[in-house]
């Protein structure tokens, strides 16, 4: 289920980027393109549950065209809209 919704979150365009997701996107040479590809394409790896918050899911993979293993954290809010929290490489 956890996969399903992420992938429809990022076809549908309901998502945000943190700012702490953008500035570290910037210090990995990371495009929004790349993210987005890693959570079309990678494997969910963890869901994290020990936060009030919400469940956040770790989701890795490689974007097209590089060689780098990508790991992106995300959660759903409450609208349904899916947050990135941060990347990394």
């Amino acid at each position: 289920m956890g996969m399903r919704r992420i992938r429809r979150a990022v076809r549908q365009g309901r998502y945000e980027f943190t700012g702490h997701a953008l500035d570290e996107m910037d210090d990995d040479e990371l495009t929004e393109d790349d993210v987005c590809k890693v959570l079309l394409r990678g494997r969910l790896v963890e869901e994290l549950t020990d936060d009030p918050r919400g469940i956040r899911f770790v989701i890795s993979g490689t974007p097209e065209l590089r060689d780098t293993q990508v790991e992106v954290v995300c959660r759903f809010l409450p609208s349904g809209l899916m947050r990135i929290i941060t990347t990394y490489v």
